[in-house]
């Protein structure tokens, strides 16, 4: 068993989002389209979604403040739908090519948070695995059909 979690991490984290990156560039830029589990947002609201968490991935790990939305990440009482919302409605007029710089931009943030984790967060089950796991590569498959590299690694790891 590899004692380098972070390494371990960033290379799952890599590997889903090549995924992602090539469904993505698939899309040649054009975000309007509806994916099929969810009829209320197109593809440029899903995607910024995934940029969202990521940068609430980073936040959880790092104490990254988000660039925009840090005031409705601080509202109490919390409420992740109304977070959600309220976001969309930001970014629901902005550009496919600013959806597309935020989601790469997000990964960046991540990455650098992930790298500057210690190792024992990093491991599956520690707070920075978690926060991937739900928040950032672990969430891909909730909104694309992507392989959930996480469930599969958390049910390799000896009980």
């Amino acid at each position: 068993m590899s004692t380098d979690h972070r390494n371990g991490l960033l290379e799952l984290m890599r590997s889903v989002r090549a995924e992602l990156d090539a469904l993505v560039a698939g899309l040649d830029g054009k975000l309007d389209a509806i994916p099929g589990n969810n009829p209320n947002w197109r593809m440029h609201d899903v995607l910024f979604h995934i940029a969202l968490w990521e940068r609430m991935a980073a936040r959880k790990i790092a104490g990254t403040p988000l660039p925009d939305g840090e005031d409705l990440a601080n509202r109490e009482p919390w409420d992740m739908d109304a977070f959600n919302n309220a976001m969309q409605a930001r970014w629901r007029d902005r550009s496919a090519g600013d959806v597309l710089t935020e989601l790469a931009a997000a990964h960046t943030a991540l990455v650098t948070a992930v790298e500057g984790a210690d190792d024992e967060e990093c491991a599956p089950g520690g707070s920075a695995w978690t926060a991937i796991a739900e928040d950032s590569a672990g969430h891909y498959p909730a909104h694309f059909p992507l392989t959930d590299l996480f469930a599969e690694d958390l049910n390799q790891q000896p009980d």
